[in-house]
């Protein structure tokens, strides 16, 4: 019973995938253009050496909300 349950959540996730890649829709062409148009700026910004760490960016959080 529980090879059966097993088999059955398997081939569940495998048709799911397989649907997933069928369509090959790339998630990027759901983006608004407002967001295409802040990562691109944010692309500028980071080939200009303009980016911090990401620890720097977690303590720049945490003290901002009080986290």
């Amino acid at each position: 019973m529980e090879n059966m349950n097993k088999n059955r959540i398997l081939n569940a996730v495998r048709a799911k995938l397989s649907k997933q890649t069928e369509s090959r829709t790339d998630w990027a062409n759901d983006l608004s253009e407002e967001l295409r148009a802040e990562l691109e700026k944010s692309l500028i910004e980071a080939r200009k050496g303009k980016i911090i760490s990401h620890e720097d960016a977690i303590k720049q959080i945490k003290i901002k909300y009080n986290s």
